[in-house]
């Protein structure tokens, strides 16, 4: 068909498009396009996201059983975790890295990357031990600094003799861009407590979710009842996507909870989804997430597997993180940080309009 016969055809049924939704219409088959015809819609005006199918595409889930830990393994987990952050750094800080075994004694300026070995403070100052694949250094920095044990770093410092000392601590962080926009909308909730918390609070919210128009529901963990909370979500309209709390799985990273319910997808702690265009970072823990998302590294394991599943290779959209019970949005580079508190305390579900990435808290309060 050509641009009138699909403008016609649309308008036959009472139906406008925008030119966005032309655009898309005229690179189909006469069939989708007849068939995308005699959809209902509930609005007068269509644009190209009325056309779009849904998509789920599931970037990041822990599923491997944990086994008994070896010297191989530990090995194995730090050195997975030194490249997969070393190759975040290259591409986001463009300088001229080296090896730790190629600093000289001549007084230079150089750029390295290590992973945090031991940090010490002497009088005002603080030595950080730092090591890679070929070696171990300690830097000399002239005021405290910001860093962990085990965090992978980028370092400016200067090399003299055989001292380093360090300029400034460089975290790779996310990129600055336009936010993503994707269709469809979501709904994010978190510490339902629903062995503390009374069920009922719970229903409440429940049947207000199931007369909106939104197309999902994602849950960041401490469930606490899952019989109750699955019979709960049974007849929800939509796909539920699930991680588990320290109060479901008191080990990090956390494993899929079991549930029958075709409608809930159970994904690990963390996971990464991305839902009609929109990656989506699920997460519950007690560390600060912006935090992580500079150091781009999800925190510190209490289960270690042979490769780091915690670096965070992939820039979310939006992340949606539970634990604090305190209600809260923020953006960061384009990436829309959301936490609904909890139904213990002060609950107020997040809903994201994926189109527009509009940003609602909703004040609510059981009956």
């Amino acid at each position: 068909m050509d641009k009138k016969e699909i403008v016609n055809l649309f308008m036959n049924k009472g139906l406008l498009l925008t030119p966005s939704a032309l655009s898309f219409l005229e690179e189909k088959s006469n069939d989708i396009i007849e068939l995308l015809s005699e959809k209902k819609y509930e609005k007068d005006i269509l644009t190209e996201a009325d056309f779009r199918l849904p998509s789920i595409i599931i970037l990041k889930n822990i599923t491997q059983i944990p086994r008994e830990i070896t010297t191989e393994d530990f090995i194995s987990y730090y050195t997975d975790k030194y490249e997969k952050m070393k190759a975040i750094i290259t591409e986001r800080i463009k300088k001229d890295f080296i090896s730790l075994n190629k600093i000289d004694n001549f007084r230079n300026e150089v750029y390295v990357i290590g992973i945090v070995k031991e940090i010490k403070q002497k009088d005002d100052k603080t030595i950080v031990e730092i090591e890679d694949l070929t070696t171990s250094v300690p830097i000399i920095f002239e005021e405290k600094v910001e860093c962990e044990l085990d965090d992978v770093i980028a370092v400016h410092a200067v090399s003299a003799k055989n001292i380093m000392f360090g300029k400034k601590i460089i975290y790779p962080d996310v990129p600055i861009r336009q936010p993503t926009k994707g269709f469809g909308s979501a709904c994010f909730i978190s510490d339902l407590h629903l062995d503390e918390a009374p069920i009922k609070d719970f229903l409440v919210f429940v049947d207000w979710f199931n007369q909106q128009k939104i197309d999902y529901l994602f849950v960041a963990g401490d469930i606490g009842d899952l019989k109750a909370f699955e019979e709960a979500v049974k007849n929800i309209h939509t796909k539920t996507f699930v991680i588990p709390g320290n109060a479901d799985d008191k080990e990090y990273p956390g494993l899929p909870l079991e549930f029958s319910s075709k409608n809930i997808v159970s994904l690990s702690n963390p996971s990464i989804i991305e839902v009609n265009g929109i990656k989506v970072l699920i997460i519950h823990d007690k560390n600060d997430v912006m935090t992580m998302l500079k150091k781009r590294h999800l925190g510190k394991p209490t289960r270690i597997f042979s490769k780091d599943y915690l670096v965070l290779d992939i820039v979310p959209d939006i992340v949606h993180y539970g634990h604090t019970h305190e209600p809260f949005v923020t953006n960061h580079k384009a990436v829309t940080f959301v936490n609904s508190g909890s139904l213990l305390s002060s609950f107020k579900p997040v809903v994201i309009n994926f189109e527009n990435r509009n940003v609602e808290q909703i004040n609510f309060k059981a009956e």
